[in-house]
């Protein structure tokens, strides 16, 4: 299947100062990236879009927060990619909040290795996590071209 974005960056809208910052980061990466505000128009049907945009991604960045998993449609997301993610290991790249508890909130996720976002030094983290989700992009690009 033919991958149009690199990254799905899934988020609360009270976080999304935080995730904007984020994408903009692997933006000036050279990756692509699906973000609600710039990937869902006026009129679209927000369902259809988010489906393609689960299914057209290479990998699923959600941003764990108490106001991510107090909303449907964040809680829908991580569901389809949880689904999704049993064929293709490895593809969920949690981030969670310095205050939440991914034990108290999802099980399922307790085994996938995950990063914090820390409250203070945010530009710092930034930087980190986005040179290594493009280390993680690369090296699926490299897979690919071997096995194409």
């Amino acid at each position: 299947m033919v991958r149009e974005y690199d990254v799905f960056l899934s988020h609360a809208s009270e976080d999304k100062p935080r995730v904007r910052k984020l994408k903009e980061r692997l933006e000036s990466l050279g990756v692509t990236v699906f973000f609600d505000e710039d990937s869902i128009a006026w009129g679209d049907s927000l369902v259809e879009k988010i489906n393609h945009g689960l299914l057209k991604s290479n990998f699923f960045v959600p941003f764990l927060s108490e106001t991510f998993a107090r909303k449907g449609w964040t809680n829908r997301e991580l569901n389809s990619a949880i689904a999704s993610n049993i064929n293709r290991k490895g593809r969920i790249l949690p981030i969670r909040d310095e205050a939440f508890s991914i034990d108290e909130n999802y099980p399922l996720l307790i085994d996938t290795l995950y990063k914090v976002w820390p409250s203070a030094e945010d530009d710092a983290f930034v930087l980190e996590i986005a040179d290594q989700i493009l280390q993680k992009i690369e090296a699926e690009r490299l897979n690919e071209h071997d096995l194409g």
